[in-house]
């Protein structure tokens, strides 16, 4: 089996939006990976091939001066397969400055738990995003990225 996370290209956009369930039911999605490929506001895409097939991508951006994880989708039949972690990890070793924020509604369990089972903590709420289903911030500091890494032998 070959894994590779790698910069999104223009390429891999139609693989993006055939595997994010929120760009079936809206347009505006294909707008926002589409700019964030090209860098806009600074954005970062990265994907996930399994065996020369794309099954996740995160986009990175910025939240008050710091890296900040927007958006992190897994292919249906791949989650719970450690897509997201390994994408996580991936952006976790690059940051730059001392800590990364990420946030995921109240009611995304999945995502909740794989945060806090890599260090995170919860940083603050957000109500009125999604009515009914706040929104949670989370941050790992770089020390704690620091020290879950293993030196090379």
């Amino acid at each position: 089996m070959s894994v590779e996370i790698r910069p999104a290209t223009a390429a891999d956009l139609k693989a993006i939006l055939d595997i994010d369930p929120v760009a079936e039911v809206e347009e505006r999605r294909h707008d926002y990976v589409s700019l964030a490929m090209r860098g806009h506001h600074s954005r970062d895409v990265r994907v996930l091939i399994i065996d020369e097939e794309l099954v996740g991508y995160a986009i990175m951006g910025e939240f008050f001066g710091h890296p900040f994880l927007e958006r992190i989708v897994t292919a249906e039949p791949h989650r719970r397969r450690g897509v997201a972690a390994a994408l996580m990890a991936n952006i976790e070793v690059g940051i730059d400055g001392d800590r990364l924020f990420v946030s995921t509604n109240e009611s995304n369990e999945t995502m909740r738990e794989l945060l806090v089972k890599r260090g995170y903590r919860v940083s603050g709420m957000v109500e009125n995003l999604d009515p009914g289903d706040p929104e949670l911030f989370f941050v790992i500091f770089k020390s704690v990225i620091d020290a879950q890494v293993e030196p090379a032998p």
